[in-house]
């Protein structure tokens, strides 16, 4: 059963900036990105966590995706995967869908190549949603970094909007 009515929270997690989407079926209505980088480092993780609970009580996803992290030795670098982890536990507190996908996965469906980079993602997700095109060029080079993580949070939930519909069946007229 094709699953185009889930509105759908997608979150690039980041400790300087936190790209976020929200579709709901085929609507973009929601996509920015968090600076988390005005804050004090230790204040982030917080910081991130409040925001991705305030998106959930905004949009009320059915859905939340994250991209993939990995839990890492040291403990500041560790914080990335914390929110995700944080993520997880409002998903399951709140008994909403959560999943993770690879940036490779990500990547390979939505720029046809599984080692595309940030800009080359953002022009396929710009090719999707037009009105997003103007953040392609900036006049300054963090502009255009800062605004890639909102891309690849789009990204995300295209992707699993993907990977949630069956194949299409075409049929043969002749």
């Amino acid at each position: 059963m094709p699953r185009n009515d889930q509105t759908i929270l997608a979150l690039d997690p980041g400790l300087r900036d936190l790209g976020f989407a929200v579709l709901a079926g085929r609507k973009l209505i929601a996509r920015d990105v968090v600076a988390l980088r005005i804050l004090q480092k230790e204040l982030r993780l917080e910081a991130a966590r409040d925001r991705i609970a305030s998106l959930v009580r905004i949009h009320q996803p059915s859905v939340i995706v994250v991209e993939k992290t990995y839990r890492h030795p040291i403990p500041w670098l560790n914080d990335l995967h914390r929110v995700t982890l944080s993520a997880r536990r409002l998903a399951n507190k709140r008994r909403i869908a959560f999943t993770t996908y690879s940036p490779q996965a990500v990547r390979q469906d939505i720029a046809g190549n599984g080692k595309a980079k940030k800009p080359e993602v953002a022009v396929a997700v710009a090719h999707r949603f037009p009105q997003l095109r103007i953040l392609l060029t900036q006049d300054r080079r963090w502009k255009e970094t800062f605004w890639l993580n909102m891309f690849d949070a789009v990204a995300l939930a295209l992707h699993h909007q993907s990977v949630m519909q069956p194949p299409s069946r075409s049929r043969d007229s002749g």
